[in-house]
């Protein structure tokens, strides 16, 4: 729901941090800062794609203001061929339309931040190509989220409510309409004490709906951290950092769930900013008991609910090295991990069924590397990543692989800088998938498949506005692909766009 122009940056961070970044982030944590800009964006492509953003930002009385609001809808309707039946039929995909309108808002004082979303959107809920009794059903959803952080003494006091509502229509099945309400509330507190962080909160989450559909759960948690880094003269002898943390979360119905994490990371070789080797290690564990507000609306598609156990990651542990080799302007990084992950009581989703409803299972294991490196200059930035993971699932005596993770996947990505003008090409590989619940068999498999996108843009001062023009062709050469089995990609699409800045 977040309006493109309203983001600065992102930033990855692999591995659980049940202390730093909450229990429930398993696998890492994606953190969006927020942008303060005057801006003005306007795009149009393929399948009837349009959207507008703007964003506005001023400071006054001693607050930054900011303002994004944005509209964007798509008919999305393309030829495929259905390959379901006895023989290829070559159809029309319909009903696949979408909608949405987004504001937000924020202010960033001295001692205080808010920010607050709202948005609605209205889709079709198009089935698998081989079903098309439901080419008619509607979904329509409103959100609104509103998150506060404020620092009382020298601790930091956060707070956040968020509501959903869900409206679901079948014209040719009334008896399949469905209507439900979410709500969860949360608070944390936060300080420094005992040579570290201490953090402690609580909060509730509920839900109604159709029929008698009707949920409440409350929480809470305590956790503490410590973080201890060591260095010599000027930071150029080997340094260390390291960290640990224990947690406890309390979860009606769910009984206390403790956590623990450690870390260490060891910079073998130089000094940070430039070339340097270093050696890291990091075990975590983790407790996700989503919400019902992020459990059951995840897919506009809600139509069962089921009681679900809290999934509990005994164990997330990665151990590698890093390196950074740097000669005037150019910089050359890369990164080399082993990652492994032990899950009890995984939530999984197992696409395909009408409701989407997410299952417990008995065990999921992982095991893989994950791999990058990036050379960047002040002309170009050559960039590749890859994964590869065995992922398993067990329930009972049967062990299988887990469904639509592909055991290779990567990307590589060139960004050609010349003038005022950019060009840029993306690759993206995904291996083989397993799309059913059972033992590997490469009939049960989707094939792997690699997209190409591509795109220019130009960046023009004209007067007092910055002007930015750009082009892209996604899937260059355009791949009937599936990404759930039964429910087609488009091929070849393209988007142009303008946006609009003030100088400063």
């Amino acid at each position: 729901d977040l309006p493109l122009v309203a983001v600065q940056s992102a930033t990855v961070r692999p591995g659980a941090d049940p202390v730093g970044t909450g229990s429930g982030a398993a696998g890492g944590v994606l953190a969006l800062s927020s942008a303060s800009q005057r801006a003005v964006s306007v795009r149009t492509g393929a399948f009837g794609h349009v959207a507008t953003e703007a964003a506005w930002a001023a400071s006054a009385m001693g607050v930054r203001w900011n303002a994004t609001a944005a509209f964007q809808q798509a008919a999305n309707d393309f030829a495929f061929t259905n390959e379901a039946g006895a023989a290829p039929v070559r159809e029309q995909r319909i009903n696949n339309d979408e909608r949405r309108a987004v504001i937000s808002g924020g202010l960033i004082a001295a001692r205080t931040q808010w920010n607050l979303l709202v948005s609605t959107g209205e889709r079709g809920m198009v089935g698998p190509a081989n079903v098309r009794a439901f080419d008619n059903d509607r979904s329509m959803t409103t959100r609104t989220m509103l998150r506060g952080q404020t620092t009382w003494g020298t601790t930091v006091l956060t707070s956040g409510v968020r509501h959903f509502a869900l409206r679901y229509r079948d014209p040719a099945r009334p008896a399949l309409d469905a209507q439900a309400r979410a709500w969860a509330g949360d608070v944390e507190w936060r300080g420094a004490a005992w040579h570290g962080m201490w953090r402690v909160g609580t909060g509730a989450d509920g839900l109604t709906g159709t029929g008698a559909l009707s949920q409440r759960r409350a929480r809470g948690f305590a956790a503490w951290g410590w973080q201890r880094a060591t260095s010599g003269t000027a930071g150029r002898v080997p340094r260390l950092d390291l960290d640990i943390g224990v947690r406890a979360d309390a979860v009606e119905r769910n009984g206390v769930q403790p956590t623990a994490n450690a870390g260490l990371a060891w910079r073998a070789r130089g000094a940070q900013g430039g070339s340097s080797v270093v050696l890291l290690a990091r075990g975590a564990q983790a407790v996700r008991v989503p919400t019902l507000y992020d459990l059951y609306f995840s897919s506009p598609q809600r139509l069962f609910v089921r009681a679900l156990r809290a999934e509990r990651v005994t164990l997330d542990a990665n151990a590698g090295a890093q390196g950074a080799w740097q000669r005037g302007d150019r910089r050359l990084t890369g990164e080399l991990l082993l990652v492994a992950r032990d899950t009890r009581d995984a939530i999984v989703w197992f696409p395909g069924n009408f409701g989407w409803s997410p299952a417990n299972v008995g065990r999921e294991r992982l095991r893989g590397t994950e791999s990058r490196v990036e050379l960047t200059t002040p002309a170009i930035t050559l960039s590749a990543w890859h994964t590869r993971y065995a992922s398993t699932l067990r329930s009972g005596l049967l062990t299988i692989p887990t469904p639509y993770v592909p055991l290779h996947s990567g990307a590589v990505q060139a960004l050609w800088r010349f003038g005022a003008h950019t060009l840029s090409a993306n690759v993206r590989h995904q291996g083989r998938r397993p799309f059913t619940a059972g033992p590997r068999d490469p009939r049960f498999e989707l094939p792997s498949v690699t997209l190409t996108d591509v795109a220019w843009a130009r960046r023009q001062r004209v007067a007092q506005v910055e002007a930015l023009v750009s082009l892209t062709i996604d899937n260059v050469t355009g791949v009937r692909w599936q990404s759930v089995r039964g429910f087609p990609m488009p091929g070849r699409g393209w988007s142009a766009a303008l946006t609009l800045q003030p100088r400063t």
